[in-house]
């Protein structure tokens, strides 16, 4: 499979799985340090969805989508999901980067993100009141990080980014699900984008922001891949991010 840059400029073709692809990716997806906000990187369908045939993002996924997320991880210090997301779409410790679920109930049946040596590497932030549930449910060794509670039982957003800074994991990539998503980006909180198009047409049948309103916000187009399969691969700036 080949990617194509094709915005801001055309570039030389990649081909995914040849030795130096990942460190060409890599340059594509770097980030200024001094960058605003967080990094999301998503992937739907053509007609919106986060969720393929399997139920999961799976079957929206593609060899050259994998590098491309593997290029992003890469550049990351820790993957963020919320717990739901690493229910269902069973989420393993990422080779590259930390893992952090964030959670308000602690309910983590089901999820397994594989064989975890060092709790460091799997981080869980939630309500105190999570705690003795995510023991419970989370087999894997973890580190379980406490935060504040709002008047809901949900924590903030703004706390868990600055918690998982003061863990040493400044640069953070959230995957989804697509309500934390939409809501870190409500917050102000994402300063990237990452989108992967997959030439598919689902129905539509999980919104890849979810189903809830959230505000309109203008984009800037910073680079776009295309692979030979139809796949799109864009990065969108937020200029509101702080």
């Amino acid at each position: 499979m080949i990617l194509r840059p094709v915005h801001p400029e055309h570039g030389e073709p990649i081909a995914v799985g040849e030795p130096e692809t990942r460190e060409r990716l890599r340059a594509l997806y770097r980030r200024d340090p001094e960058a605003p906000g967080i990094r999301v990187n998503l992937v739907a369908s053509v007609d919106g969805s986060a969720r393929g045939d399997d139920g999961t993002s799976e079957s929206l996924s593609s060899r050259a989508d994998r590098a491309v997320l593997g290029a992003i991880r890469a550049e990351s210090d820790v993957v963020l999901v919320g717990a739901a997301s690493m229910r269902a779409e069973g989420y393993l410790l990422p080779r590259t980067a930390r893992l952090a679920a964030l959670t308000a109930s602690g309910d983590f049946r089901g999820a397994q993100p594989g064989e975890v040596a060092d709790p460091e590497r799997l981080l869980v932030l939630g309500p105190e009141s999570a705690r003795a549930r995510t023991i419970e449910t989370l087999a894997a060794p973890h580190r379980f990080i406490p935060l504040p509670p709002d008047a809901r039982g949900q924590v903030g957003l703004d706390d868990a980014i600055v918690a998982l800074r003061d863990a040493g994991a400044p640069h953070v990539v959230c995957e989804g699900g697509p309500s934390l998503a939409a809501a870190l980006l409500a917050a102000g909180l994402v300063g990237e984008l990452c989108l992967s198009t997959s030439p598919r047409l689902t129905g539509g049948a999980l919104p890849v922001l979810g189903g809830a309103a959230h505000p309109a916000i203008d984009l800037a187009l910073a680079s776009l891949l295309v692979d030979d399969a139809g796949g799109v691969y864009a990065r969108w700036l937020v200029p509101s991010a702080r």
